[in-house]
């Protein structure tokens, strides 16, 4: 796995054999990042189920000034800890382990808002509508032009419409299916 643009373009990112993380495809990252590239300039960005880092890296490589990476799972918090120090050792990168669905309410009070904010989860459970609900219900943390990616099993259902947030957008590579929010004008 490398990174596809920015300055961090061809360095290669390792995963530890075994790691039960599912990394996005190339083709599908390349392609959310050059949605999201209008965003990304000096933006604070947050990774939710970070696995091994890579969209801190491409969101770092790509102009991202700041990034908070959040996974559950000490093998991958591991392997992207390894992949920042090798490739960005130098920018902001903040990487905690825990359970998202108890940490986001806690960044809402102790972080300022996020320019992207990522939702990467593990698939069959849930967790994609669990957060979104988090977000939505702390809508008054995100900034008005803060953007919100989803990625999805196409056969996995995600609610799309939110009191707080605005699905924007819809984007499909073969089994993977990415969404888009940002919050309604407030």
């Amino acid at each position: 796995m490398r990174i596809i643009a920015g300055k961090y373009k061809n360095r290669s990112i390792s995963a530890p054999e075994g790691l039960r993380t599912r990394p996005i495809l190339s083709r599908v990252r390349k392609s959310l990042f050059d949605t999201l590239q209008p965003y990304l300039e000096g933006a604070r960005f947050l990774d939710l189920f970070s696995g091994t880092g890579v969209m801190a890296l491409e969101a770092f490589s790509r102009g991202a000034s700041f990034v908070y990476s959040i996974d559950s799972s000490p093998a991958a918090l591991e392997a992207a800890q390894i992949n920042y120090n090798k490739i960005c050792p130098d920018q902001p990168y903040r990487l905690v382990r825990g359970d998202v669905l108890l940490l986001v309410p806690r960044l809402t009070k102790q972080e300022e808002p996020f320019d992207v904010i990522g939702v990467t989860p593990p698939y069959g459970q849930d967790l994609a509508n669990k957060t979104l609900a988090l977000l939505d219900q702390h809508s008054n943390w995100l900034k008005n032009d803060t953007v919100v990616y989803v990625q999805r099993e196409k056969t996995e259902d995600v609610k799309l419409e939110w009191q707080n947030l605005e699905h924007v957008r819809t984007k499909t590579y073969g089994k993977t299916v990415l969404e888009f929010f940002m919050p309604f004008e407030k």
